[in-house]
């Protein structure tokens, strides 16, 4: 019988997120590369971006239904939160643009393999 690893418990949901990525690109008509790029870095960039505002968005639906300067000082708090969200995001999508070889995901990838992680191995 096989000797348990710890590491296999990873293996398994990651193998599974890497399958997800590969099927998305081939229906996109993009790499492996090209598609990590797009979807973890722009795709899941934006929507933390946007959660970052969410909560100042509802504060100001709050304050339109009742005024108070409790609510205009944590829409401002909340303001400021969301814009640093937004600006981490901006900062990311310039330094991870285009083109798809220019980025770090080429670079880690071909490091990763020699960490014996088996399904980056497989896939690039």
């Amino acid at each position: 019988m096989k000797k348990f690893r710890w590491i296999d418990l990873v293996l398994v949901p990651f193998g599974l997120c890497v399958l997800f990525l590969l099927l998305l690109g081939k229906l996109l008509g993009l790499t492996y590369k090209q598609i990590s790029v797009v979807f973890n870095l722009w795709v899941q960039g934006a929507v933390l971006a946007l959660s970052g505002l969410a909560p100042f968005g509802i504060v100001v639906y709050k304050m339109t239904e009742s005024f108070s300067t409790g609510w205009l000082v944590l829409s401002f708090i909340l303001a400021l939160y969301g814009t640093a969200y937004v600006f981490a995001f901006i900062i990311m999508v310039q330094h991870y643009r285009l083109p798809f070889e220019a980025t770090f995901i080429i670079k880690h990838c071909r490091r990763l393999p020699a960490v014996k992680i088996p399904s980056y191995a497989l896939v690039n």
